[in-house]
């Protein structure tokens, strides 16, 4: 097989590429540097995968999201593509092996996050691989003007001279002609041709309402079309909290976020795509790898942090093509709410370089050592320990994976692992002499099988419910079987890990960042101030604003959005006709303002101002179940 459609076909199963994938793919075949910007769904990732295997050897993908590189990873071998990933938290050992399996394992694509390409022994090994393309992903990290900056992918630029004769790609999704620029010029690539997709869906609607009773809006939206919809909010509780509400309501809901067991996001997951649950309530969280091209509803109930993101979130609504809607919700609190969250909450330099001297003392990291070290991580226990803010803590911990000096992972629903170590023989002696070894031990037996011959892993939550016993108690005594060298035990006590990516030194590892830690609060201002220019601007189709944002222009109004339509088109009228045909429909019966505005065929905002003047007027009265009537 010598072209790209033969191997799109044998791997993908597809028969034609999307746009611009096949003059991308041809282009690096020819050897030149190359940037792809193609919005969410765009695919961006064939278009690096097949050149790589139409070369003879190896691509090294530089990517900061380690979730998307797992996943990457576990798709090309289910398609019987050699790839692997280095991630965090391995031993010398461990690392050393990879490598050498990457250099003479005859594989396709090694995955490393920039803060890993930063270790010796990693480029001394990438010297020896016949490397045949570099492709740097999410590459606007690399630019200060980006939405996720990382000063790590400075570093990436050693592979230039590693393989000066390697060509290079950047992919990303969503920049700026600033930032796009500044990629560029960052990466230094030779002469690049950039390569950009529309950020115009045809069959995309921008929705924007300032909304008090965002519960009632969604219930119409929802109630009109019963496929597939994401509501996007802002928190757990409250996901759980409106997924409920919205199943009262009659509308099959379920919700998503990061607290939940893997095995039950999955469960989640599939039942959503499967159209069991029609409505996926989530926090951020949700979204990477979902791969479900029917969602005609995407709504945010809360404002995005940046056009950027919203974006993208939007962007998953109608991937196959078939008319969709991106609604946006938000009131005038949610402004102030806005601010205190993604702008007010910043922590200075001074706050991050305290909360890493304590995180390395919380650690017991002694000067100059720690890096690529994993730590289990309580968070609460952590901010209790050293009576410290929460949201500033999460915050400034957020900050320093950004900047590449540690990476946070949540691994909820993980596992600990037990292997027993001596003979059934003299286990059971053992469970004779001491009770309570015996009544933890012969449970495990009967719960997981093969626990003698491999590591198995087990959830000690699961055990001690089965014994009617607190949690701590039972990790007492597999601690105490551990010494004692009955078993051997992996123990996870949290639902959290932090891997420490460089060596602790204090002042010498955040001063040369202050500057960058410095602009961080102004560019999450400036990012909160281009969305609420967005969200205010009803005098512009919804979709010019959205994609002259991203630098695409000359595009004429949608026709369909929000500020298109306004409100419906429902014609303007004086406020004494209004008047009177409120008043002559309460009149016949009471009415809450939701069935006036439903059955009267005026704009919702004429329909409650001329509400408000009756009420005021006391000619209508509220009773007792928020129903007006007439006096």
């Amino acid at each position: 097989m010598n072209e790209p459609i033969e191997i799109l076909r044998k791997y993908w199963r597809y028969d034609s590429f999307r746009p611009l994938q096949e003059p991308i793919i041809k282009n690096i075949l020819n050897g030149s540097d190359t940037v792809a910007l193609l919005p969410t769904s765009g695919g961006k990732s064939i278009c690096f995968q097949i050149p790589s295997l139409l070369m003879d050897g190896i691509c090294i993908v530089i990517s900061p999201l380690v979730a998307l590189m797992a996943d990457q990873v576990k798709g090309l071998n289910e398609k019987g593509i050699k790839a692997l990933q280095i991630p965090g938290g391995i031993s010398f050992p461990e690392l050393t092996t990879l490598l050498d399996n990457a250099c003479y394992g005859n594989y396709k694509f090694l995955y490393l996050s920039p803060e890993r390409l930063q270790q010796e022994i990693v480029q001394n090994a990438i010297q020896r691989m016949p490397v045949n393309l570099i492709a740097v992903d999410e590459a606007h990290c690399i630019s200060q003007w980006g939405n996720d900056f990382r000063p790590s992918y400075h570093e990436i630029k050693v592979l230039r001279g590693i393989h000066p004769k390697a060509p290079w790609v950047a992919l990303t999704a969503t920049a700026t002609p600033e930032v796009l620029k500044d990629t560029m010029q960052q990466l230094e690539l030779e002469s690049p041709k950039v390569f950009k997709g529309s950020f115009i869906r045809e069959n995309l609607t921008y929705n924007v309402f300032k909304e008090e009773d965002k519960e009632y809006r969604i219930q119409q939206l929802l109630e009109s079309n019963r496929e597939s919809a994401i509501i996007y909010v802002r928190s757990r509780s409250l996901s759980e909290e409106m997924a409920a509400r919205l199943h009262h309501l009659g509308i099959s809901s379920t919700y998503f976020h990061g607290g939940l067991p893997t095995e039950e996001k999955n469960k989640r997951l599939i039942s959503w795509k499967k159209g069991q649950v029609t409505t996926m309530v989530a926090t951020n969280a949700f979204g990477m790898g979902i791969d479900h091209g029917e969602v005609r509803h995407v709504i945010h109930v809360q404002l995005p942090e940046s056009l950027e993101s919203y974006f993208q979130e939007a962007g998953r609504a109608g991937r196959d093509g078939h008319p969709a809607v991106a609604t946006l919700l938000y009131t005038e609190d949610d402004k102030a709410l806005a601010k205190r969250q993604f702008v007010d909450s910043q922590p200075k330099f001074d706050d991050i370089k305290r909360l890493y001297r304590t995180l390395n003392n919380y650690f017991q990291i002694p000067y100059g050592e720690g890096g690529f070290t994993v730590h289990e991580f309580n968070f609460t226990k952590f901010c209790q320990t050293y009576k410290l803010q929460p949201t500033t803590t999460f915050h400034g911990m957020n900050v320093l994976d950004r900047l590449g000096i540690l990476s946070l992972q949540k691994e909820f629903g993980r596992k600990s692992i037990v292997r027993f170590l001596v003979s059934s023989e003299e286990l059971l002696r053992e469970f004779d002499r001491e009770v309570s070894f015996s009544i933890v031990g012969k449970t495990i037996l009967r719960m997981y099988g093969g626990v003698f011959n491999t590591p198995t892993p087990l959830r000690i939550s699961q055990v001690a419910q089965k014994l009617s016993m607190p949690n701590e108690k039972v990790i007492t005594i597999l601690k105490e079987m551990d010494s004692k060298g009955l078993l051997e035990l992996q123990l996870f006590e949290t639902d959290a890990s932090i891997t420490f990516l460089v060596p602790r030194e204090d002042d010498k590892t955040l001063n040369p960042l202050k500057k960058e830690i410095e602009a961080q609060k102004d560019r999450k201002a400036r990012q909160l101030s281009n969305v609420l220019k967005y969200v205010e601007n009803d005098s512009l189709c919804r979709e010019i604003q959205m994609t002259s944002y991203f630098g695409e222009t000359g595009k004429m109004a949608c026709g369909r959005c929000s500020v298109c339509l306004k409100e419906g088109q429902k014609p303007s009228a004086s406020m004494e006709t209004i008047a009177h045909q409120i008043l002559e429909m309460l009149k016949e019966n009471p009415h809450d303002s939701r069935s006036l505005v439903k059955n009267l065929n005026f704009a919702e905002s004429e329909t409650l101002e001329a509400l408000q003047l009756l009420l005021d007027a006391k000619k209508v009265q509220l009773n007792a179940v928020n129903q007006y009537f007439c006096k």
